[in-house]
């Protein structure tokens, strides 16, 4: 059976401005290499768990 498709309205005004700011800061607040890599660490521990 298919997935019905939703099609995201248009933001326009503040909402838009608000958007706009929210995706140009999260483009500049990155995680560190060394935490990254903690993450991926406890991924790999967890799925190596499970397999």
């Amino acid at each position: 059976m298919a997935t019905t498709i939703k099609i995201t309205p248009v933001v326009e005004g503040l909402e838009s401005k608000k958007f706009n700011t929210t995706i140009s800061s999260s483009k500049t607040n990155k995680i560190s290499e060394e935490k990254k890599a903690k993450i991926f660490s406890l991924v790999n521990k967890v799925l190596a768990k499970n397999s």
